[in-house]
């Protein structure tokens, strides 16, 4: 079968894109919108034409993007969203690339493969994905990509016994693979190994991970999960000591002022809010000043407030404004303080206190989910 030059140079072309826009991306030349938006253009229209080469066929010619420099790379672009089982699936990570363990043919042949399966899941067909992950593997037995995605699309079909240990391999291979310690975290939490749950989420936090992938851990409810496992820990730990008559002291007992928080919030989420707050002062009472206590029972406060009664998130302010007294770069207080100001309608000390945030040199990961999880950015018009 004689294959037409014009679609071998548009795949040369097209996947020869792909890793520069890796590279583009690497180097901070890209935001995430324009790589996402990019690579999902890139990889479509590499999948028509190796499909067409496949087939023989002689598609008419794919216009290729314009490009202009001014400082970074602006091209116009369509954005493709696959959304499979709840799932967002925004053409991959991009975390990934081959050029580091595959070469000549073998290489090109790999990624190849690689976007017909991306093309496949894009029409939703599990089955023929799996079975290209399948071929990726015989040729390239450590390709990580194709271990962990394979894995995931085996959990989706239910067969967790099959896919942890191919995501548990991928995970092995590369530990800095995002895509892959999101993968095997759900999957831990499904066969109920919460330490490997929490050691790969831990892991995950601590890598420069798309934003679409900690969408995923967003949409996934990973985090809660593993919050919720937490939380009824604790509270079987504080109740037989703190909910009884004539409790201790706090500061008499081997409980952590974690420990209270967590029972605390276990008490609301069990429909006891208050029942929570009187755990939290009587912690109070004897540390203070603690600044994670002061911001754990201003957050269970506010949270119990509602448009028609406004007070107890103006209680809870006071507790923050306390922690934040004693520790003004403390993360926990300065997100709640955001939330609980926007809901009390004062977007402007709400967009004060995220910008605080975002100056900190560590944001913690779950209160960043929490940001994304309920659009505080969009709602305060903060960028």
């Amino acid at each position: 079968m004689s294959i037409d030059p014009a679609l071998l140079e548009e795949r040369d072309f097209l996947l020869g894109s792909l890793d520069d826009l890796e590279a583009e991306y690497a180097a901070g030349d890209l935001d995430d919108a324009d790589y996402e938006s990019l690579k999902a253009d890139y990889t479509t229209r590499a999948a028509r034409v190796l499909r067409a080469i496949e087939a023989g066929e002689h598609p008419a010619p794919i216009e290729a993007p314009t490009a202009k420099r001014t400082g970074w790379m602006w091209l116009a672009a369509i954005t493709v969203v696959a959304t499979l089982a709840g799932i967002l699936v925004a053409q991959f990570s991009g975390s990934r690339t081959l050029n580091d363990t595959i070469t000549g043919e073998i290489r090109v042949t790999t990624r190849e493969l690689l976007l017909e399966a991306q093309q496949l899941l894009g029409e939703g067909d599990l089955d023929a994905a799996i079975d290209v992950y399948d071929d990726v593997l015989e040729l390239s037995p450590a390709n990580t990509e194709a271990l962990a995605y394979k894995a995931w699309f085996l959990r989706l079909q239910g067969n967790v016994d099959d896919a942890r240990p191919l995501v548990e391999d991928a995970v092995a291979i590369d530990p800095d693979y995002a895509d892959a310690r999101v993968f095997a975290t759900a999957i831990a939490l499904d066969v109920g190994d919460v330490d490997a749950a929490k050691g790969h989420l831990d892991a995950f936090d601590q890598l420069d991970a798309p934003p679409f992938i900690e969408q995923l851990v967003v949409q996934q409810g990973l985090r809660d999960r593993l919050a919720e496992i937490a939380r009824n820990d604790a509270l079987a730990r504080v109740e037989p000591v703190a909910l009884v008559d004539d409790p201790a002291p706090f500061s008499e007992t081997e409980l952590t002022v974690d420990d209270v928080l967590l029972a605390a919030e276990a008490l609301a989420a069990q429909g006891e809010p208050f029942t929570g707050i009187q755990l939290g002062e009587w912690m109070l009472e004897s540390v203070p000043e603690n600044p994670d206590a002061l911001a754990g029972q201003g957050w269970l406060l506010a949270r119990s407030a509602t448009p028609d009664a406004l007070a107890p998130a103006e209680i809870g302010l006071t507790f923050l404004d306390r922690a934040l007294g004693v520790e003004p770069a403390h993360p926990e207080a300065l997100v709640y303080r955001a939330f609980v100001h926007n809901f009390l309608g004062d977007p402007v000390s709400a967009a004060a206190d995220l910008a605080a945030f975002d100056d900190l040199d560590t944001r913690p990961a779950d209160l960043r989910g929490l940001i994304l999880a309920f659009g505080l950015r969009e709602s305060i018009g903060a960028s």
